[in-house]
């Protein structure tokens, strides 16, 4: 291949249009922007850094990883796929997860659409693969796949094939960081210090495809990289290692900041109740609800049909009430 050796300024000057990631993220753009039309004009509003982050971090990271200096040298060298395709499935899901897409659509959709989209959400397979150890281990199957499976090469040879597999990574890292990010995705039980717990493991796992990457001694690719090398590399395999360094940095790179933005929402979790009883001595005394008196249970051994009825003996002999 002629491309010139990979440098700070090829980094920045080298692009690829890929039209139809170019028409994925437009399409993308429009329906947020739509959402956040629509719940402007129902009153809700929307706050103005989820809209940001969706569209710069997230729409942005995915134009960086299919159409910037990575794309063009896929081709070239192994560690730009793998940097690819370890930022569309952890670094690009955070970014638009921390824009909260179900969220926006739950509030842009009529009540009747809103219905139907939470009854999906609730279903048995949503549960299932949006449960964070679950998307985890499915993330970490489709990157293994990506790299050693049999879809590596056609991917490189045709770009078709290759748009399939982003949008089959962008999918699998958004299984696991939509729903620790988002509200009411996940069970009650799934508290915010267990979603740190799960995020903690989850960078654990996605460590394993680039170590392997790192300790294989075999061309992933079938060689491919191997016969398209451009003459300024000169170990092939060197740059395979170098790409599962590069893959595991990125992944673990990205967890903290997940695990900075699952802390915030759970100390914002555990202020709520303190702002509702703020709001609540704030109103006129006319307009506060007293607190319900709490309600005493009689003992089991009362209730118990048996128990109940030897006590009630008991008492009639002692003479106690």
């Amino acid at each position: 291949m002629n491309l010139p050796p990979y440098s700070f300024a090829q980094a920045f000057s080298a692009w690829h249009f890929d039209p139809v990631a170019f028409a994925f993220v437009a399409l993308l753009g429009a329906c947020y922007a739509w959402g956040m039309r629509r719940a402007f004009v129902a009153g809700d509003g929307w706050p103005w850094w989820r809209g940001l982050a969706f569209v710069v971090l997230g729409l942005g990271g995915i134009v960086v990883c299919t159409m910037s200096s990575f794309a063009v040298y896929q081709h070239a060298v192994p560690w730009a796929f793998a940097v690819q395709i370890t930022m569309l499935m952890t670094v690009v899901p955070v970014a638009l997860a921390a824009g909260d897409p179900v969220g926006l659509l739950r509030a842009a959709c009529s009540e009747a659409s809103r219905d139907r989209l939470n009854r999906v959400l609730a279903g048995r397979v949503a549960r299932v693969l949006t449960f964070p150890l679950v998307a985890a281990v499915l993330g970490v199957v489709v990157q293994m796949l990506l790299f050693f499976g049999p879809f590596l090469k056609p991917a490189l040879e045709h770009s078709w094939v290759m748009n399939v597999v982003y949008l089959v990574a962008l999918v699998a890292g958004s299984l696991l960081a939509w729903p620790l990010l988002g509200d009411d995705l996940l069970p009650a039980w799934c508290t915010p210090p267990l979603r740190m717990l799960l995020a903690a493991l989850d960078g654990l796992l996605d460590a394993i495809p680039g170590i392997a990457l790192t300790a294989a001694g075999t061309l992933i690719a079938d060689g491919y990289f191997r016969t398209h090398r451009p003459s300024w590399t000169t170990d092939v395999l060197a740059d395979q290692h170098l790409a599962g360094g590069l893959a595991v940095a990125v992944s673990e790179v990205v967890a903290i900041p997940l695990l900075v933005m699952l802390f915030f929402q759970w100390a914002r979790s555990e202020l709520r109740p303190s702002v509702v009883e703020a709001r609540h001595e704030t109103l006129p005394a006319s307009q506060r609800s007293e607190p319900e008196e709490p309600t005493l249970e009689r003992p089991w051994w009362e209730t118990d049909p048996g128990f109940g009825r030897r006590t009630e003996e008991y008492r009639g002999r002692s003479g106690r009430p």
